[in-house]
């Protein structure tokens, strides 16, 4: 199971005595801040986030390098959502995945405002409130992939300090898709960097190679056909699968979610997979 992976400032490296008002009040603050996150730490098996003893009014950010990123893991925030906890999402803006036909004559612009709109629909069905949720114009590669640079870096440091988020939602690092990889190194450094603990929940996606599960999220029929709807708005994912693999985006994700729940032999025939990375 994972490992706490930044060691606190308080343990090692803080340089003002601990009698100092200043230096206690912000020790008091990371240390009852850290404690919010001792659920995760409290188990060395694989448990369903179901099962968890969670803190009340988590703060949860999505950090999502394409629109359909948040909506891949609906339902494990559809949870949180319905527990109480602040759900927010940052969504970097590409006019990716759009193949020839369906993006005829449109422009790059034209590409990303069609994205754009999928997921603000997206959203607004999922019930996530316009002031909850943004889109980030941040460096794309020729391909309108996210690239890992210093420029993303420092706006994406900038959402999560204005945020300040318990939990950071964002797929696994160890995948084919490189936007993926990039927004994963990312926010791994600017985890890695807070003044308050935080803790990354990496989700397993249809194209990454391999990962640890330390949690999933087991779901039934129901939010299956609840999280298909969710996923077929973004038509122009949809449509791009139905062609190229003969069933649609909704499936691509929901047949992923039944192979973990067979790996993991779930009681329910859905499972979204986790690996957890906590920074003190």
């Amino acid at each position: 199971m994972w490992q706490p992976v930044r060691q606190s400032v308080f343990l090692s490296s803080y340089a003002r005595k601990p009698d100092d008002i200043g230096y206690a009040r912000t020790r008091f603050y990371q240390d009852d801040h850290a404690m919010k996150l001792d659920f995760l730490r409290s188990t060395r098996t694989m448990r369903d986030l179901r099962q968890l003893d969670w803190p009340t009014s988590l703060k949860v950010l999505v950090l999502a390098p394409h629109p359909d990123d948040f909506d891949a893991i609906g339902v494990t925030l559809k949870y949180l959502h319905e527990s109480g906890h602040d759900i927010y999402a940052a969504v970097s803006v590409t006019g990716s995945g759009i193949d020839e036909a369906y993006g005829a004559g449109l422009s790059v612009d034209d590409r990303r405002n069609l994205r754009i709109k999928e997921q603000r629909d997206s959203m607004r069905f999922f019930g996530l409130h316009e002031d909850h949720f943004r889109f980030l114009y941040l460096n794309n590669a020729d391909d309108e992939q996210l690239t890992d640079d210093a420029e993303n870096g420092e706006t994406l440091t900038a959402v999560v300090r204005e945020i300040r988020p318990d939990l950071i939602f964002s797929p696994h690092g160890n995948d084919t898709n490189r936007a993926h990889r990039a927004m994963c190194a990312l926010v791994s450094g600017i985890a890695k960097a807070a003044d308050w603990p935080i803790a990354l929940m990496l989700n397993r996606d249809a194209k990454t190679l391999d990962m640890r599960t330390d949690f999933y999220l087991a779901f039934d029929e129901a939010d299956a056909q609840w999280k298909g709807q969710l996923l077929r708005f973004h038509d122009s994912q949809q449509q791009r699968n139905l062609k190229t693999r003969g069933h649609g985006f909704d499936e691509r994700v929901l047949n992923l979610n039944r192979a973990i729940a067979r790996e993991l032999q779930t009681a329910q025939p859905y499972a979204a997979a986790y690996e957890a990375q906590v920074f003190d």
